[in-house]
């Protein structure tokens, strides 16, 4: 066989791959948008699969010049048809890696066969079919990549003669518990700059999530409505039936650019992009191109090789870092009129990864690299939700709050950014949280398994155009749920907004603490994701809850209740939903439930 046969079958085979490998991921994207993969699929993914191929091929290469050539060139053959009938395969639902490994190995060596026996053969199907190849892949890439581009409702600014209307600046910290940050009286100091930022705006001590996950929490933050009534679910985006705040805002003349680094959640295929002229989310970086790839995906999620390499990062992490300097660059070209800028942070965000040197600001780094326990309590089968140690658990606690303060300093850096570039003074800046974080207060970990308030209970900071409410704090609890409203009031926008809610201006407006109706009911709703273990609070079904006074109520999918007085016991270990004393606060919790879910003399 001569080498061009030996070295190009391999690459051909690549090529005709990875097309066929965009074409299945493509069809899961277009049936299921949070399916977690990049729009740019339709080039990465050929371009991770040529670049292991080529590497094999370059080994083959490498062994010929010392080995001789002819058995050589059937273990290029071999080694490239394996690489890329082992990607093709795994695209095989229900087929095991290892069962995929064995028929891609047999292929391979059919193929390799094929090739030796009817050498010019190959070589004629190669040269004839390249360049057929090479247009079909580019036009149908070109075409796929098209169809998933949206296309904004772009709104031109009233210009001169106009009040310019304030910016606004949404930022979503992900995965952030106000419990563990200083601004919330947290011990070890976490978030210094939110603490500048606190005494420039209002503070909401008791502001609680809608969900204690992300989709569904953001979507009611966008359009003022609860989970309930919203379409997202873990297998559903957010559909177009509410109006979103970027979709108002877009239509007063707003340029809206959002910036998401929860790729899976909070992406283009969440529905959270709608009525964004502009936005990013996934990255395009060599992290993104391998995890585009089937074959690269599967070795790298294998917990038995993050173990051995002692590295749970994921390979497309948007840092903070990053998504500060792409939002930045796209206020420094989109022009003269007001902006509405979304930025949606991931670094507190399972593994707790911070880079140095918050990676021991509070403790030794992990006992082994970047080896995350909680990633593989969350995710691997071989640990399966075992309980994990004082000091397993003291450790994620460390790196967690090492994350907390490395975000925190990149969000000082973006603040600062707008302050040296003159818009601090005409910008609504929010600052909040989707959701918190559990560390086995009540057996469980992460997020979205329960509505115990560690889950819920999430930072909340807004400073307005010209600081007239610096250093205010709010006691009472309010939702999240209620800052579609007050952005489209603080903005000049309240009698137009289409979305339903209580503005939180009424916290400084009148600022009485006992003040009537100055916000929307603090309710509160999970439902169950998908193979969760049965033990799982949220395991028996729908769970909602509810803050009524400094009494925390929850009714599991079983219709058992729990009350916890959540301030005075924030660990939430006491449960007084049995006591006689607090019927009365049960009757209420109830009621306003069923009032959010639209029942009556009952609960839903």
């Amino acid at each position: 066989m001569k080498n061009r046969t030996a070295f190009a079958l391999p690459l051909w085979l690549a090529v005709a791959g990875g097309a066929l490998e965009v074409a299945v991921l493509y069809g899961r994207k277009r049936a299921n948008p949070l399916v977690h993969l990049s729009d740019d699929l339709v080039w990465m993914a050929p371009l991770a699969l040529f670049t292991v191929t080529a590497l094999v091929v370059a080994i083959g290469v490498a062994i010929a010049r010392l080995r001789g050539p002819r058995p050589t060139q059937a273990l290029a053959v071999f080694g490239g048809a394996a690489v890329v009938m082992f990607d093709l395969l795994l695209l095989v639902p229900r087929l095991a890696p290892p069962a995929a490994a064995v028929l891609a190995a047999g292929a391979a060596v059919q193929i390799s066969r094929a090739a030796l026996a009817r050498e010019a053969a190959a070589w004629r199907l190669i040269r004839q079919s390249s360049p057929w190849l090479a247009m079909a892949v580019v036009l149908g890439g070109a075409g796929l990549w098209h169809s998933t581009r949206p296309v904004p409702a772009v709104a031109a600014f009233a210009g001169a003669g106009s009040t310019r209307p304030p910016n606004v600046v949404f930022i979503t910290l992900d995965t952030v518990r106000a419990a563990n940050l200083s601004v919330y009286g947290y011990a070890r100091p976490t978030t210094p700059n939110l603490e500048h930022l606190a005494t420039r705006g209002v503070v909401f001590d008791a502001a609680f999530s809608t969900a204690s996950w992300t989709l569904p929490s953001h979507a009611s933050m966008f359009t003022g409505r609860w989970p309930h009534e919203l379409s997202v679910d873990y297998d559903a985006p957010l559909d177009a039936t509410f109006p979103t705040l970027a979709e108002f805002l877009g239509s007063h003349g707003y340029a809206t650019a959002g910036f998401a680094a929860n790729l899976a959640y909070v992406g283009r295929g969440s529905g959270l992009a709608r009525g964004f002229q502009h936005f990013e989310d996934y990255p395009r970086s060599p992290g993104q191109i391998a995890s585009s790839s089937t074959l690269v995906r599967t070795v790298a999620d294998n917990f038995r090789v993050r173990r051995l390499v002692e590295n749970d990062e994921h390979l497309n992490r948007v840092e903070a870092e990053d998504l500060n300097t792409r939002a930045l660059s796209w206020l420094d070209r989109h022009g003269e009129a007001p902006f509405m800028l979304f930025l949606n942070y991931f670094d507190a965000h399972e593994p707790y990864l911070p880079p140095p040197p918050f990676d021991r600001r509070f403790g030794p780094m992990r006992a082994h690299g970047k080896h995350s326990p909680l990633h593989h309590w969350l995710w691997n089968p071989a640990v399966g939700y075992s309980n994990m140690g004082d000091g397993e658990r003291r450790e994620e606690v460390d790196a967690y709050d090492g994350a907390l303060a490395s975000l925190d300093a990149r969000l000082g850096e973006f603040l600062d950014a707008l302050d040296h570039r003159g818009l601090t003074d005409n910008t609504i800046v929010v600052v909040t949280s989707d959701h918190g974080e559990e560390f086995g207060e009540h057996g469980v970990y992460d997020h979205g398994y329960s509505l115990y308030q560690f889950g819920l209970h999430v930072p909340l900071l807004i400073a307005t155009p010209g600081r007239q409410i610096k250093g205010l704090r709010v006691t009472a609890p309010v939702t999240l749920r209620d800052l579609a409203a007050t952005v489209s009031e603080l903005a000049g926008f309240g009698g137009q907004a289409p979305f339903p809610g209580v503005s939180l201006a009424g916290w400084w407006n009148d600022p009485a603490e006992g003040a009537p109706a100055t916000g929307s009911p603090v309710v509160f709703e999970v439902r169950p994701s998908p193979g969760q273990p049965d033990w799982f609070p949220s395991s028996k079904g729908d769970m909602a809850g509810a803050i009524v006074g400094p009494l925390h109520y929850i009714r599991n999918g079983e219709g058992r209740e729990e009350l916890y007085a959540w301030t005075t016991d924030p660990l939430e270990t006491q449960d007084l939903a049995g006591q006689p004393a607090q019927q009365g606060v049960l009757t209420a919790a109830r009621a306003q439930v069923a009032r959010v879910h639209g029942v009556t003399g009952g609960t839903p």
